[in-house]
């Protein structure tokens, strides 16, 4: 340990859980809202910074700040009126403070000593405020801390709404003097100070430091200075405003979990928390019990204080930058960031941007990917930053704002009146000097960048796996025909429609732990993101060995490549990983047996396992290694693996070492197992807490096969991260929760679980189980699990109910014997009751109806593409006979559809936005914003290029024959307030639809429905796992997601708890198949279930399972229509559908299942269907496999919210987009103006989707937009509109802005211009002219101009717009310091996924750019003389893209004219002859100038073209 680092074995540990202030909230509050605390929300956000460039404070700093946070009120979430919270961070006001210390007698001059300090704290109401303060004299005494003066801090409680009053605290402000020598240690003792109060006391430490205190309320920015009266006086001064808007997926959250916290504000969601806290815990540091960013704030705080780091240094260990940007870095850099990393790493990983300030120094930093946005710009007086650069006039600016590329950092340090900024590579030469200044030795870091710096070694002969020993190491056939498809191809196997097997907690013979978990995925808060196009960010990297603690370099350890072990020394170098052998060659190393005697006790051979464990690395061990490969055939039964591994996890953790660590942070764990036998079972060993693991019985099985095992199993690796939003394998965690395990068995793994309880599957069972595997393979048995399925005999019931072969009361009887037989679901288990002294109805007199359809059904989204056209228009031609909704999935619509279904019709947007534009959305009843699915979370989809026919590329936009990829996340919802955003937009372009967000059903699903609720959908569709899709790898349809019902009976809960569940429809899917399962999800709280694989089985579908491979024989999923197409494919029989039969078929199942549903819900007594909604009391069911009572227990209201009165209305934030649709159409209509231009400015970042709401009337307006020739939007004056700029625009509306603009410019245009152009500032200078993120999303077609530089994700599937970025180089390009973003201007991953279209780019177009682009062509600025040659042009190109970069052809050189020609108008027109007479001497010669970039199909050797 250093002089700066202090051990933490003095405080008491705790594991995550309830504070004591939350603890006093719940008790006092839960009785008036039950379940309100059940969940923790999930925070999104805007951030904001002002800095006085001087170094002086000022109460204008303060002022603005306040006014501008006021501004990004939209990027709060509220409830019922009033603001899920805000607050500003400031310099201690120290002239405010020696005024309080003068009217309290005391000496003021204290205040400006270096000991003195500042606390804020809120204690909770009925709590004693003055037992609070006697317990802080005396711990403070304790730590020779010294109390001046206790105060009852002015808050003016009438500000404050209903809610916020529900949980107001008394506010306690306290001064005083801390003894130190320096900051750190003065700032390290409150920081103990504040620990010890919070583990004694009810209290929230809202700050307690020497330079920096804490304001926050629960409501909007607004509210602050009104709420805290000293925000307003004039001696309130700072050089530092930090500022915080949040938006929480909670109804009735509490004013402790409000931003900023002491150290930072945080924008975003820690997808990698489990892996956080784990760290906090192992170091000694009490969580908060609290959200994510409190746990960040606690564990960052930690490294500072207690690990002696600097706040930079904090924050790179735990936001490092990510591994392939660090291979570009000098070796002496290198080795400093591998080392921190060793002592940290990539613990916050997912969407965010932090403001974070420790004593005279600021870190500004987005997160890896650059998913949330944080722009950096300088005024007259004050440096800024914010979510949004438009809160801050364009008049006041003096540069260019420039937005933070991904993982880029900036830091401010204060000192001696003067503010100094660190930018880029400057960071990381303070990041140099600091570790070099402390003398880490970190010097031969860099040469673990590749890898393992030690030797692979090679293993002895692999063990045999007999049939027999596999069979009781719990292996089925499932598990063997998978590993025979990795080993074959090196690549996890794709399956089709859904798994239907059974539930494991349903079946007699129980196979092993790991087959009850499902993975968790990311949704809507912390979506998925991109393996296949995003590769270069993946590492699945892990340490093995001694870790060094943070802040130091102690440590004996290796970087591994990959999590799995090799069976060879070939292999393990070919991967970058180890064998066992080398692990035990290169580590002091203890192999742990985890065996189970015959007759044992498993709690005893646990307690045994454990012992031995925490001897073993008390002696000294890096390396526990789990062997337990010779089991069985030694007479003893192996533990499950899962178990071991998580119960030693839990064992280790809870020893510490005489300094306070826990033993566990000291080793590393090492798997050897013949029980691993797939993906799933590496990555559950993983999450538990193992960091590497070899699959011995697959290598046994396959001894010739290493390499495709491992390269196979590590892909697959990745792409499990990718769906739960996480990079780097490092911050992987507890991201899978158990279903029917009971609490022992939960409690003793330290995982998640539900529907176990006291029922369940019990460590007695489970020792049933082993020593039942052992009698067995001693008596010789061989035998597996067969592998169960449900659906076949179902579908074909189906296909006969369709056909009229036997009646609706058949099919039911004949699935609900099926259910009987072998039950699948917790559902499957659930009849039906009367209420007790109901009567029967005739149900002819049932209402069915919903919404103004007379069905509660909906067909499942499936598109055009996946689907042929005859099944694909029988769907919505069955759903206008029947009067029910049919979901297009996002493949555009067939144009001659467009319009001639508007009521049966809903239309998706999804990752791809094919086809989505204001014409095809105003086609529809509804509009449903695909999230996910549930039989494939967190995944994207992939249309092969042989099922994009003529008639699908029309459809879709794109080319004819090439492939087609849906990314796994929505480029513009990275966070809750972007859906809201998306949200409005919809609405905005089309208010007569209603829009819907589709999510899988995670464990979450309960507070992700609440934030969507709140962030204004009419609909939420729950997606569970058991459903049906076009493709997937199977792994994904066995292991991800959860079940329906689980997913209906929260979201229900949690909605009706917060008093929302009026404000939404509730949608279910996922293998529901019959009026019995209709009635049950109804009962559970649905409004509505999609059915989408019977739908297709109803129309013949025979269940081959082969859906991606078109050749589907009997015409639905591919697009082969005759049979003598059929023929020339190689179809051995085809049989082509008929769209009347297949209509009358759809109606037949759909009419049949309404029937039954009628006498169904006549029998429980109720008139109609709506009126089962919610009656989980009318439901039944028992067995001791689960605990029902989730889903037998009623959801009830609190009454308490009825007393809290109306809604609060407010003006609408954005109400600029209606206002001027209605003017610009009274101007065409009664002054029969064809030319019509509308200017207005300056526009700030509250009015958002500008000219959206115009399109889309016009769009339902067609003779009014035909009498528009052109209709001008002009913002101007410096304007900088808010997200959502010309969203889904089309002509005849063009848009110019003088300024910038945000996020989401032009999203799916399909025609118009937009134009975005510099705009003058207070001295007459042209500044600005940038956009933001996902600037011309799916863009169909129109035109874009813009002057500036783009922030990341620009253009992402481009489909034909045509687009010019101006912005030119500021300086030479010059690559080596890595970091290629933060200079570029276009920063990062542009043109992703292109189909079509044209794309100039004047300047440097950012890195990862082009990755899975497949037509369309960009022009990339060619400047040799500058650094922007050939071979920079190419380190440009993402590893994902398949295109070539050519010289101009005279195609090119045409379009590159007729671009920047027209651009060059845009110019002169607006008064700037510099920049015009720039782009005018490139059209000279544009070949000259740029190279073109094609995809590969597409490419023409230029040696022979003649265009």
């Amino acid at each position: 340990m250093t002089d700066a680092q202090r051990p933490a074995h003095d405080r008491p540990f705790y594991q995550t859980g309830d504070s004591l202030y939350r603890q006093s909230e719940r008790s006092r509050l839960e009785p008036l809202f039950p379940g309100n605390f059940d969940e923790l929300g999930h925070d999104a956000c805007g951030i904001l910074c002002k800095v006085r460039k001087t170094g002086e404070a000022t109460h204008g700093n303060v002022t603005r700040a306040l006014e501008e946070l006021a501004h990004m009120a939209h990027r709060s979430g509220e409830v019922r009126g009033e603001g899920d919270g805000a607050g500003i961070q400031t310099d201690i006001p120290r002239l405010l403070w020696k005024r309080y210390l003068t009217e309290a007698r005391l000496d003021e001059g204290v205040v400006d000593s270096a000991d003195f300090w500042v606390g804020h704290f809120f204690v909770p109401q009925g709590q004693s405020v003055r037992e609070l303060l006697d317990g802080l004299r005396v711990l403070a005494g304790r730590l020779g801390v010294q109390v001046l003066l206790e105060r009852q801090g002015q808050v003016y409680s009438h500000a404050l709404g209903p809610i916020a009053r529900l949980t107001e605290p008394q506010f306690v402000q306290i001064a005083g003097t801390v003894p130190g020598s320096t900051n750190h240690e003065r700032n390290a003792t409150l920081f103990d100070l504040a620990l010890a109060l919070e583990q004694k006391y009810p209290v929230h430490v809202v700050s307690l430091s020497t330079h920096a205190v804490v304001y926050k309320v629960r409501g909007s920015a607004e509210l602050l200075p009104r709420y805290y009266p000293e925000l307003s006086r004039p001696d309130f001064m700072s050089v530092v405003t930090i500022g915080h808007n949040r938006y929480s997926t909670n109804t009735l959250s509490t004013f402790e979990q409000v931003q900023p916290f002491s150290l930072l504000a945080h924008n975003g969601e820690i997808n990698t928390i489990d892996r956080l806290r784990k760290e906090g815990v192992q170091l000694g540091l009490p969580l908060t019990g609290g959200s994510d960013s409190q746990d960040l704030n606690r564990v960052l705080m930690g490294y500072i204080n207690d690990r002696g780091m600097s706040l930079l240094e904090a924050v790179e260990s735990v936001f490092p930058p990510v591994l392939s940007e660090v291979k570009g870095f000098s070796t002496s850099l290198q080795s400093a960031y591998i080392g921190l990393r060793a002592g940290g790493g990539p613990l916050a990983q997912g969407p965010a941007a932090i403001i974070a300030r420790h004593g005279n120094e600021c870190v500004f930093s987005v997160d890896a990917m650059g998913l949330r946005p944080l722009w950096f710009g300088e005024t007259e007086k004050e440096y800024f930053w914010s979510s949004e650069r438009g809160v801050i006039p364009l008049g006041s600016m003096v540069a260019d704002p420039q937005p933070f590329a991904p993982g880029e950092k900036m830091v401010a340090c204060l000192s001696g009146g003067r503010v100094k900024l660190h930018a880029n590579e400057n960071v990381q030469r303070l990041v140099l000097e600091r570790v070099h200044g402390k003398g880490y030795n970190f010097e031969n870091a860099h040469e673990r960048v590749k890898g393992p710096h030690l030797p692979a070694g090679e293993n002895p002969p692999l063990p045999e796996f007999s049939r027999a020993q596999r069979a009781a190491f719990g292996w089925e056939r499932w598990d063997e025909e998978y590993v025979k498809a990795v080993a074959e191809k090196g690549a996890e196997p794709i399956a089709s429609l859904g798994f239907d097997g059974q539930m494991p907690a349903l079946r007699a013979e129980k196979p092993n732990l790991a087959e009850f978990f499902k993975e968790t995925v990311a949704v809507v808060t912390n979506p998925a993101i991109d393996r296949e196009r995003e590769i270069e960010h993946f590492s699945t990297r892990t340490l093995l060995g001694r870790r060094p603690l943070p802040g130091s370099s102690d440590g004996h350890s290796v970087d591994l490549l990959t999590p799995v072990l090799a069976p060879t020394g070939a292999v393990a170098e070919a991967y970058g990983t180890l064998t066992v052998q080398g692990i035990r060659d290169a580590f002091q190393t203890a192999t742990l047996v985890p065996a189970l005697g015959a007759g044992e006790r498993l709690t005893d051979a646990l307690a045994r396992l454990h012992a031995e464990a925490v001897g073993a690395v008390r002696g000294g061990a890096e390396v526990l290694l789990l062997d337990d490969t010779a089991l069985y055939a030694s007479g003893e039964a192996a533990l499950d693996i899962a178990l071991a591994v998580g119960s030693l996890e839990q064992a280790l953790t809870a020893a510490r070492n005489e300094e306070g660590i826990s033993l566990r942070r000291l080793t590393s764990l090492a798997v050897r197992s013949g029980q691993i036998r797939n993906l799933h079972d590496v990555m559950l060993l993983i999450g538990l807490g193992a960091e590497a693991a070899e699959p011995t019985a697959l290598y046994a099985l396959y001894p010739e096969a290493g390499h495709q095992l491992v390269g196979g199993l590590t892909k697959g690796v990745e792409k499990v991260m990718s769906t739960m939003g996480i990079h780097e394998l490092r911050g992987y965690g507890q991201m899978f929760s158990a279903l029917g395990l009971a609490a022992d068995v939960t409690n003793t793994l330290g995982v998640r679980g539900f529907w176990g309880g006291e029922k369940g599957y019990t460590l007695a069972g489970l020792e049933q189980t082993l020593q039942a595997r052992l009698a067995k393979f001693q008596a010789g048995g061989e035998g597996m699990d067969r592998d169960q399925r449900f659906n076949p005999r179902v579908f074909k019931a189906a296909f006969a109910l369709a056909n009229g072969e036997i009646s609706p009361a058949d099919y039911q009887q004949r699935i609900r014997a099926l259910e009987q037989e072998m039950p699948l679901s917790a559902r499957q288990l659930l009849t039906l009751r009367a209420p007790e002294g109901s009567e029967a109805l005739d149900p002819d007199s049932v209402d069915l109806a919903v919404g103004g359809h007379s069905l509660p059904f909906v067909i499942s989204a499936m598109s055009f593409g996946s689907q042929g056209e005859t099944a694909f228009r029988s769907y919505v031609e069955a759903a206008r006979r029947l009067n029910i909704l049919a979901m297009n999935g996002e493949g555009g619509e067939i144009p001659a559809m467009l319009g001639q279904y508007n009521h049966w019709r809903g239309q998706q947007v999804a990752s791809g936005r094919f086809g989505v534009s204001s014409v095809m959305l105003n086609s529809a009843h509804v509009i449903e914003i695909k999230v996910g699915q549930g039989a494939k979370p967190g995944e994207g989809g992939h249309l092969p290029g042989k099922k994009v026919s003529a008639k699908v590329a029309a459809a879709r936009h794109a080319v004819q024959g090439t492939d087609l990829i849906s990314p796994s996340n929505n480029h513009d919802v990275y966070s809750i307030e972007d859906l809201a955003q998306l949200i409005e937009e919809l609405k905005t372009i089309a208010p007569q639809a209603k829009i819907s967000v589709k999510i899988p059903v995670t464990p979450g699903v309960g507070t992700i429905a609440l934030g969507v609720a709140k962030a204004g959908a009419h609909i939420i569709t729950l997606s569970g796992s058991e459903g049906g899709t076009g493709a997937a790898r199977s792994h994904a349809l066995k292991y991800a997601g959860m079940p329906v019902e689980f997913g209906v009976a929260r979201a229900h809960r949690l909605l009706t708890a917060a008093g929302m569940r009026d404000r939404v429809e509730l949608w279910a899917d996922g293998g529901l198949k019959t009026a019995l399962d209709v009635a049950r999800v109804v009962a559970l709280g649905a409004n509505r279930v999609g059915f989408g694989t019977l739908s297709m089985v109803a129309i013949g579908c025979t269940i081959c399972r082969g859906c991606q491979l078109d050749t589907c024989h009997v015409g639905i999923t591919t697009q082969v229509e005759t049979e003598e197409e059929a023929k020339a494919h190689g179809f051995k029989r085809f049989v082509p559908r008929v769209l009347p039969t297949e209509v009358d078929r759809l109606h037949a199942f759909y009419s049949g299942i309404a029937a039954e549903l009628r006498g169904l819900v006549a029998g429980l007594g109720l008139g109609s269907l709506q009126e089962l909604v919610g009656r989980a009391e009318l439901l039944a069911g028992e067995t001791d496999a689960l605990d029902l009572t989730e889903l037998l227990t009623p959801a009830e209201a609190p009454e308490a919210w009825q007393g809290l009165g109306g809604r609060v209305i407010h003006k609408p934030l954005n109400y600029m987009t209606k206002m001027v649709s209605e003017w610009v159409t009274d101007a065409i209509e009664d002054e029969d103006e064809e030319d019509v231009v509308y200017r207005d400015g300056p526009v700030q970042s509250a009015e958002r989707a500008l000219g959206t709401h115009l399109v889309g009337t016009l769009t339902r307006d067609p003779r009014t937009a035909r009498q528009a020739r052109r209709v001008k939007l002009h913002f101007e004056a410096g304007s900088i509109p808010g997200n959502g700029l010309g969203a889904f625009n089309n002509g005849p509306v063009d848009i110019q802005v003088d300024g910038g603009a945000q996020d989401g410019v032009g999203k799916s245009a399909l025609g118009g211009q937009i134009v975005i152009l510099k705009g003058r500032n207070h001295q007459g200078v042209r500044v600005d002219g940038s956009v933001g993120k996902s600037f011309a999303y799916g863009a169909i077609g129109g035109r874009f101009f813009v002057q500036g530089n783009a922030d990341s994700r620009f253009c992402v599937r481009l489909s034909g717009a045509d687009v010019v970025l101006g912005g030119d180089l500021r300086a030479p390009v010059d690559d080596s310091p890595g970091a290629l973003a933060t200079r570029a201007n276009a920063k990062g991953y542009a043109f992703e996924y292109m189909t079509a279209g044209r794309a100039v780019v004047l300047g440097d177009p950012g890195p990862w750019i082009c990755s899975g682009m497949s037509g369309g062509v960009v022009y990339l600025r060619f400047e040799p003389e500058q650094g922007l040659d050939d071979a920079a042009l190419r380190r440009r190109l993402a590893r994902g893209s398949n295109v070539q970069i050519l010289p101009l052809s005279a195609q090119g050189a045409a379009d590159v004219r007729e671009l920047l020609g027209q651009y060059h108008e845009l110019l002169l027109a607006s008064e700037q002859p510099v920049p015009a007479r720039r782009v005018a001497e490139l059209l000279v010669n544009p070949a000259a100038h740029f190279r073109m970039v094609l995809p590969a199909s597409q490419a023409v050797d230029q040696t022979v073209a003649t265009e």
